[in-house]
């Protein structure tokens, strides 16, 4: 493990390569970082633990997978002494964040924190796992312009991510925005936002100059923020953008931002800009290439998107409805239902 003596990250800590999956690297004092595995393009997510009074608590659990739990044992047997965990937080619901955290709560017997509104959502997508309410995601598919033909095959890619999912954890105690909490020697303030998910948490350590952003700033990937067959009547974007905004008047921008995903960085506040700027470019792109009545469907090849296939191609969907979705909310764009088939079809107004 690398180790350092210090109280705050210096500005060249963006140097630091990322640990492997399962190795833990010293960040700052009572500051440490891991990865764990995700099966995906996108392998890995990033797992911080803050020394805590009689242990470590974890942020995020990870997907849920034997090579996972595997490395949960072998991360804890390395921790400096005390070498066990005193709690987990999940930033937010998504299985590479919470897929894991049931099976953490029984074995290491510790509490979980979260936002009440995220867990929420996690039972209720939990149901809709069991329940494979495969009519009610082809209607989905079909207001969207999915042909017939297609639409077994989007179905399949719709549940690709249900198996990263275990067990919730049986109790959860609810944290939430303005919180702050007393994590070893030290106060982290608790912040959340909605769009990417409907209730994420950051939390921040003044004393530290760091951010634990989760999905909410990562340094070069944009999160989806897409509207699909569970939050149909939701405006993510508008949400996204307001959360966004929020978050830039909350974090300085001398603050080290530890991300859920690929590699540590400084300056939340300009990443945040450029997340923003992408999002008006695209709504902007959208309102032009609606100068004729389309579909979702109809419109992936004129954003930049092509024809994807399976997974991607489901997430890109869904991002174009909900930008879609935002537009005609705020008076850009007009939907009518098609005369030829059940799909929605829309144009700038």
């Amino acid at each position: 493990m690398t180790t350092t003596n210090r109280s705050t990250a210096p500005r060249n800590i963006t140097d630091l390569d990322p640990p492997a999956f399962g190795e833990l690297v010293s960040i700052c004092d009572d500051l440490l970082w891991t990865r764990l595995t995700i099966p995906s393009k996108l392998d890995h997510i990033n797992i911080y633990l803050i020394k805590d009074k009689d242990g470590w608590l974890a942020i995020d659990s990870g997907p849920s997978s034997e090579v996972n739990q595997r490395l949960w044992l072998e991360i804890v047997k390395k921790l400096p002494s005390p070498n066990k965990l005193t709690g987990l937080l999940v930033t937010h619901c998504h299985p590479d964040h919470i897929g894991l955290s049931g099976w953490l709560q029984q074995y290491f017997d510790v509490p979980v924190y979260a936002s009440e509104n995220e867990i929420s959502k996690a039972k209720h997508d939990e149901l809709d796992r069991l329940s494979s309410d495969l009519e009610k995601l082809d209607s989905f598919y079909r207001a969207l312009g999915v042909p017939d033909t297609e639409m077994r095959e989007l179905t399949k890619y719709s549940k690709v991510m249900d198996k990263l999912y275990g067990p919730l954890p049986e109790s959860i105690n609810f944290i939430e925005k303005g919180d702050s909490l007393v994590i070893g020697n030290r106060c982290w303030d608790v912040w959340s936002g909605s769009g990417h998910s409907v209730e994420h948490i950051c939390i921040r350590s003044d004393d530290l100059g760091v951010l634990i952003s989760g999905d909410q700033v990562l340094p070069g990937i944009t999160p989806h923020v897409g509207t699909n067959v569970t939050s149909l009547t939701d405006n993510p974007v508008k949400k996204w953008i307001d959360s966004l905004t929020d978050l830039k008047a909350w974090v300085a921008p001398s603050a080290l931002v530890l991300p859920a995903h690929e590699k540590i960085f400084f300056n939340a506040i300009l990443r945040v800009d450029a997340v923003l700027e992408h999002h008006y470019k695209f709504l902007n792109k959208l309102v032009d290439m609606l100068d004729r009545w389309r579909t979702a469907e109809e419109l992936m090849p004129f954003v930049g998107w092509g024809a994807p296939k399976g997974f991607g191609r489901y997430l890109a969907l869904e991002e174009i409805f909900a930008h879609l979705v935002f537009l005609v909310n705020s008076g850009r764009v007009k939907v009518q239902k098609s005369r030829y088939s059940e799909s929605m079809e829309f144009r700038s107004t």
